[in-house]
C-alpha cells in the first residue's frame, strides 16, 4: 500500500518537473543599461545639456548654498538666546530649505532620465516581441552570462536610429 503511493507521487513529480523542463527552452537575454544610458546619442544628449545647464545654474547653485550656510550659522547662534521651540521651529524651516534646494536640482536629471527610460523601455518590448525573447534584464542583475545573450550593442542601434537627442 505505502509502496503503491510512493509511486504515485513519485510518477506525478516527475511527470511535473519533465515538463517544467521541457518547456524551459526561453533564453533569458540581458542588456547594459549604463552603458546605454551614457554612450547612446539621447543619452549624451542628455548629459551634454545637463553639463551646459549646470554650468550656467552653477552661479545660482552656489549662491543659494552660500545664502543656507550663513542662515544655518544664525541659527546656531541664536540656539541659546532662543527658546527651545523657536529654535526648533526656524531649524525645522532651514532643513526644508535645504531639501527643497536638493530636490530642485535632482528634478531636472531624474526627469531626462526617466524619459529615456521609457523610450528604452518601448524598445526593449519592441525587440523581445520581434526576437521572440521571454525575458530581457539588467547587466547589474547578472552574477554571470553567455556574452551572446548580451543584447545591448542590438538595442543601442535600435535606440540611436529612433531617438537621437532628448530634450530637457
Amino acid at each position: 500500500m505505502m509502496i503503491k503511493i510512493f509511486f504515485k507521487y513519485s510518477l506525478l513529480m516527475f511527470v511535473l518537473f519533465y515538463s517544467n523542463i521541457a518547456m524551459s527552452n526561453n533564453e533569458i537575454y540581458f542588456v547594459d543599461m549604463k552603458f546605454i544610458m551614457n554612450n547612446s546619442l539621447a543619452g549624451k544628449s542628455i548629459i551634454k545639456q545637463l553639463n551646459k545647464k549646470n554650468e550656467s545654474s552653477q552661479k545660482k547653485f552656489k549662491d543659494k548654498e552660500k545664502k543656507l550656510k550663513d542662515e544655518e550659522k544664525k541659527i546656531i547662534s541664536q540656539k541659546n538666546v532662543l527658546n527651545e521651540n523657536e529654535y526648533l521651529l526656524k531649524a525645522q524651516s532651514f532643513k526644508k530649505k535645504v531639501d527643497d534646494y536638493k530636490l530642485s536640482r535632482n528634478k531636472m536629471i531624474n526627469e531626462a532620465q526617466k524619459n529615456l527610460t521609457d523610450s528604452l523601455s518601448s524598445i526593449l518590448a519592441e525587440y523581445a516581441k520581434k526576437n521572440s525573447v521571454a525575458y530581457i534584464i539588467p547587466k547589474e542583475n547578472i552574477i554571470i552570462g553567455r556574452a551572446e545573450l548580451d543584447v545591448t550593442n542590438a538595442i543601442l542601434e535600435i535606440l540611436n536610429s529612433k531617438i537621437k537627442n532628448i530634450e530637457l
